[in-house]
Order: C-alpha cells, then structure tokens, then sequence
C-alpha cells in the first residue's frame, strides 16, 4: 500500500475548492489565450462549507498533515467561504498546517488580517510576485495589480502567519529577479520561489490577446539560472536563499538545511520502492502521502493525473492520449468511487485503483507516461 490514512501516518491534499478567479494569466489551464478570459467550457463551480465538510468532515480532518488550497482551476481567496473553511479545519485538527496559493490581488486589508488571525501559525501563503513594476508584473498576471498585492502582504506579515512568495519565470523579468526577490522579501516574504514554465509544446512563445490588442509571452533563456547567480549575492547559509524550481516544483538545486530524518525516510522509500517494478518508477506524491481533489471531487494521485483529467471531463473537444490508457479506462470505471461527494475519502485511498492498480502499472510494459516521465529515479 502506498496512500494510506491512520493515526501514524498523516496524509496531504492539494484541494480545489473553486473554480473562479480574478486573474487572467495567458498559459493558465483555465484561460482563452484570445481575450484571457475563462475558457467557454470550464463549470463554475465554488465550494460552499457544507460541501467542504462533506468532502473533509471531521473524522478524516484530524488525520492530515497538511490542506493545501493551491487551485489548478481557480483562486482559492475568490471563494467566499474560504475564512469559514480554515476556521473549521483549526478546530478539528489544531495541528493541521493550511496552505494557500494565490495572485493575492484581491479582497481588502481587512480580509488579510481576518485570514492570518484565523490560520495562524498554521497558515502558509504563497503569493506570485512577477515583476517589479506593474507592467512588469502584469505581463503575465492579466487582471491584478502589485500596489495591492504588496499590501495584502503587508497587513498579512502582522499576524503569526507565513508568507512565500513565487515568481515565474520568462524572457521579460529574468533579468530583474534579485530586485524581485528583494521587493518580496521587504514586504514580509520568509522564503522566494523562481519557477520556470516548461509548458511550450516545442515552442518558445506564446501569442495571446487582451482587449483587442495583441500580447506575447517568451520562453527564459537556457541559461538564466546561470546569470542569476552570477548577479545574485546570496550567503550560503542564508535563511532566505531562493529556490530555483521547474514547473513540477522540484528542486534541482543542492539545499541549504540539513536533510531532515523524514526526508531521509522518504528518499529510502523512493529507493525501495524504485528497484521493486521493472521501470524504476517510485510515486514522489504516494511516498508524501499525498492526493489531489478536484473541483468536482474527483481524488486523484498527483497533479499530472488531475489536469488532464479534468480537461478531458468537462471539454468535449478535448481527447487527450493519456485519458485512453488502460489505467484511466478502469479509473473511469471506478469513477463515483474515487469522489470525496460519493465516497469517504478514507476509502477512495485505501480502493484497489489505488492499492494495486495504479501500482501495478509501474511494473507494466505501458505504465502512464506521467509517471515514467516526472517519477523515474525521482529524488528529492
């Protein structure tokens, strides 16, 4: 068994609560490229507290780890019942730590300070910073703006909650990252994340519209990891040494802290599990013990498997590959089964797609092309 949901074994989610959101980013999943404005077939959708609790009633809440509200289809701080949720988490499980991703360009310095009262120490936010000037900034992030952003953060870093901030990489702010991440940090950022897309398809461009007017997007140089720390004083043993992570966020930078006995433990269990199955894939998200849930519910192993997925579902003039491997075939199958609004989702982890099937397919001669190309020889 992998996943798996006990008194000594925590588990993580990354939850979906929405669908919404105020921005327009033009290489989002959610977005038109031509107007940045939702794509025509993506459902609206937006998590009440009952729903929330259904999903995660109390019983599996005191069991996690860690919620991570980092919304693939929307902004977690657009839904209204975001305040209750964290409130109701802290009292079922007080130990739970919660996570929010989000642009940050929205609601007012109340709401900030209400959020970081409510989660406390327990709460982590990641805001996405990616310029220094608001035409910097918005050359991606369509629809927000940085004066606010900054403020939220500002009011934010007067509660015990922490903040991160993340900046995605492109052509227009690779040279500006050090004053970047210096804005952040003087903004209450304990810890800054540079990303870089690798969502290009064989190009190093992407062309979108906003109001009539056409926009572009441009792929980072090869070697702007290089020029960064050519140009980036930073002291080894600084605590707020940047991470320099690909889009599927692992580091490929050597760490500054000490490998802690837990991921000594997980980098074992990758080991091991590795040499059992014939194509040395070993699951990165079943070792941490964690699932992704969807807007609508779907549990799913990884963020690899639930885009597509969600793609797939609700687009029919999508038909992508990976939907019509023999896994999803039986993922299909089992569907209602696998949904925090049908079933427990103590039992949706400890089902046999996730106890044997999905496991099985790593030692096939056709194991999902996600997993052979992201969790092959993985390490931390």
């Amino acid at each position: 068994m992998i996943w798996e949901l006990n008194a000594l074994k925590h588990l993580e989610a990354m939850v979906d609560i929405t669908t919404r959101c105020n921005a327009g980013c033009p290489q989002c999943h959610r977005t038109n490229p031509l107007g940045l404005k939702k794509t025509d077939w993506l459902p609206d959708i937006n998590w009440s507290l009952k729903q929330f609790k259904q999903a995660l009633p109390g019983h599996i809440i005191k069991h996690m780890k860690i919620i991570d509200f980092c919304g693939t289809w929307g902004d977690a701080v657009v839904n209204n019942d975001l305040l209750s949720m964290i409130k109701y988490i802290k009292k079922e499980n007080p130990e739970c730590i919660i996570c929010i991703n989000t642009n940050g360009s929205l609601r007012n310095e109340q709401f900030w300070w209400d959020l970081g009262v409510a989660g406390g120490k327990n709460l982590q936010v990641v805001f996405c910073v990616e310029g220094t000037t608001q035409e910097m900034h918005e050359n991606y992030r369509q629809f927000t703006f940085l004066d606010k952003i900054l403020a939220n953060m500002d009011i934010l870093s007067n509660t015990p909650a922490t903040i991160r901030t993340q900046t995605l990489v492109w052509k227009h702010n690779e040279h500006c990252l050090p004053e970047i991440e210096k804005l952040c940090m003087d903004h209450g950022s304990l810890r800054h994340h540079f990303v870089a897309t690798d969502r290009w398809h064989d190009v190093d461009k992407l062309e979108f519209s906003i109001k009539g007017k056409p926009g572009v997007l441009e792929a980072t140089s090869p070697d702007w990891q290089r020029k960064f720390r050519q140009t980036h004083q930073e002291k080894k043993e600084a605590e707020n040494r940047p991470d320099y992570v690909r889009i599927d966020r692992r580091r490929f930078t050597t760490q500054t802290k000490k490998v802690s006995n837990t991921d000594k433990e997980f980098m074992k269990n990758l080991s091991k599990q590795s040499k059992t199955n014939k194509n040395n894939i070993a699951c990165e998200w079943g070792n941490h013990n964690k699932v992704v849930i969807n807007p609508d519910g779907q549990v799913l192993p990884c963020c690899y498997f639930c885009n597509p997925h969600f793609l797939n579902k609700h687009d029919p003039k999508i038909r992508i590959e990976f939907i019509d491997h023999p896994i999803m075939k039986e993922y299909k199958i089992y569907e209602k089964e696998l949904n925090v609004f049908t079933n427990d989702l103590k039992n949706i982890i400890n089902h046999k797609w996730y106890t044997e099937i999905l496991p099985d397919s790593w030692r096939s001669d056709n194991p999902v092309r996600q997993c052979s190309k992201y969790c092959k020889n993985c390490a931390l």
